[in-house]
């Protein structure tokens, strides 16, 4: 009797640790995300409710919010006592449907950026076209399969406060291994042009990379944050496929709304670090018309100016 009173206590201590990891994560996820958008704020009001509207605005919309309602549905399915394991489905599968939709929409916007980088070539457009399908076509029946292998259970004490997840498929790797390969082909191609680049006016690359004269000034937010968010953003992909093929099932969903927020703020950084640029840039106008009215793509007149390589 004592031994089977000891294994319950020990159970309930792992039971514990567990739900304070993944809460833990989950709710400093949410954190980081208000954070950063208090820090952009005053860019939002200025390069996107102040100017005119367009495509690119309502996407950048879209991908900025879209995380605060996912964040909603989250906490309420972690923090609400009393809900029924098929509650806990039908949020579960809202949650994922919400996070792949708005990943989708912002790899839409940093494919946007890549091929103006690229001066609107034809073949670069149709190459990330064929590409952004491939990879978003195969991750819609892994979410729907995934979703239907999510297993929530009765609690195994009471009051519990939100769902009990006993496991899933780790089918959910697949996702996050499509989105890597996407954002890897996205910084390849990024590189690339950072490398044909190499002499901006009378500069190195790398020195235009590293400091904040003229002539790079426009550069770095083309280029230099390119690269560094499409490796952090493919870097964390590559983690969550780790954690979810090595670490124990219940462990699944430890990284995935970490990434999500970190995806949202970095996609939505590029937007405004280079309407900011091209707003204090006046000799760039092309740019400028590009994300400001979102109108055109047309990069190459800009590159062409600078001596691109």
């Amino acid at each position: 009797m004592a031994q089977s009173s000891t294994i319950v206590a020990l159970e309930h201590i792992k039971l514990f640790n567990y739900l304070d990891d993944l809460s833990e994560v989950k709710v400093a996820s949410i954190s980081i995300l208000v954070f950063d958008y208090f820090l952009t704020l005053e860019l939002e009001i200025k390069y996107i409710w102040s100017t005119k509207w367009s495509t690119l605005s309502l996407m950048f919309l879209f991908t900025r919010y879209l995380p605060f309602v996912e964040s909603s549905v989250l906490l309420y399915r972690i923090f609400t006592p009393g809900l029924s394991t098929e509650t806990c489905n039908q949020v579960y599968k809202v949650n994922a449907l919400l996070i792949l939709v708005g990943i989708v929409v912002a790899e839409i916007i940093l494919s946007q950026r890549t091929w103006a980088v690229w001066g609107r070539n034809k073949i670069v457009g149709i190459g990330l076209i064929i590409f952004w399908f491939s990879a978003t076509i195969p991750a819609i029946p892994v979410i729907v399969l995934f979703s239907g292998t999510a297993k929530f259970v009765d609690p195994p004490y009471h009051p519990f406060r939100g769902c009990f997840l006993q496991g899933g498929s780790r089918i959910l790797s697949i996702e996050w291994i499509l989105l890597m390969i996407y954002d890897g082909g996205l910084l390849t191609l990024m590189a690339v042009q950072a490398l044909r680049t190499l002499t901006i006016g009378n500069e190195t690359f790398l020195k235009a990379f590293f400091t904040s004269s003229r002539p790079g000034e426009l550069l770095k937010p083309i280029l230099k944050d390119g690269i560094l968010y499409y490796f952090y953003l493919f870097v964390l992909s590559a983690l969550n496929v780790v954690v979810i093929r090595a670490m124990p099932i219940d462990y699944l969903n430890l990284l995935t709304m970490l990434e999500r927020v970190i995806h949202a703020i970095l996609t939505c950084r590029v937007v405004l670090h280079i309407r900011d640029s091209a707003r204090t840039e006046a000799y760039h106008d092309s740019l400028n018309e590009c994300y400001l009215s979102g109108s055109s793509m047309q990069f190459s007149s800009t590159f062409q100016s600078t001596h691109v390589v």
